[in-house]
């Protein structure tokens, strides 16, 4: 075989690697891209165990009163995680944001949105506590001798959750727990 054979024959192979990787660095590129602008209700959360006991303990009373099972929903997940976050970095105990956003405005930034509903419910209960006060069925407990957050946990109407588990050193206490229950009910 020529030189001038090989090279050619060389050149051809360089070129399809070449082009080989081009095509796989694209694949790659539209893959994060795609991920990067999926709605924020199709990207996956998982729960933590506390969040997931916290689960079990309202569906299990919520069974027991003749009511739906609550769904986890990753927008009302990912609101309810980052407000129970936001609650021990800026030391302060409230259903509203920091900035003074409302829990309703917050579940609708987070992607529970009432567009194309024909009827949107939500509601939300919040709790801290810290030593043997934190545990979740304590903190259960607490939402349940509470008229207004027993409420929350038992309306018939709801079907989704998000639940929000955070901890940390607030104000000098260390071991601070924070819950955040975020429920509601889309019909469309």
């Amino acid at each position: 075989m020529s030189e001038s054979r090989r090279r050619r024959r060389g050149g051809r192979s360089e070129v399809a690697v070449k082009r080989l990787t081009l095509c796989i660095v694209l694949a790659v590129l539209a893959a994060f891209a795609a991920l990067a602008l999926a709605p924020a209700s199709a990207r996956a959360t998982s729960m933590t165990k506390p969040e997931k006991q916290m689960l079990a303990l309202i569906n299990h009373t919520r069974a027991k009163h003749g009511l739906h099972k609550l769904k986890m929903v990753n927008t009302l997940e990912r609101a309810s995680r980052s407000h129970s976050r936001e609650m021990v970095s800026r030391a302060y105990f409230s259903h509203s944001s920091f900035n003074g956003e409302s829990f309703g405005a917050r579940l609708i930034r987070f992607g529970y949105t009432t567009s194309g509903c024909t009827r949107w419910t939500v509601g939300e209960d919040i709790a801290c506590g810290y030593g043997p006060g934190a545990t979740v069925k304590a903190i259960f407990r607490a939402w349940w001798h509470s008229p207004a957050h027993r409420r929350v946990i038992l309306t018939k109407s709801f079907r989704n959750v998000g639940i929000g588990r955070a901890t940390g050193t607030v104000r000098g206490i260390s071991g601070m727990v924070f819950f955040t229950l975020d429920c509601g009910a889309r019909t469309r």
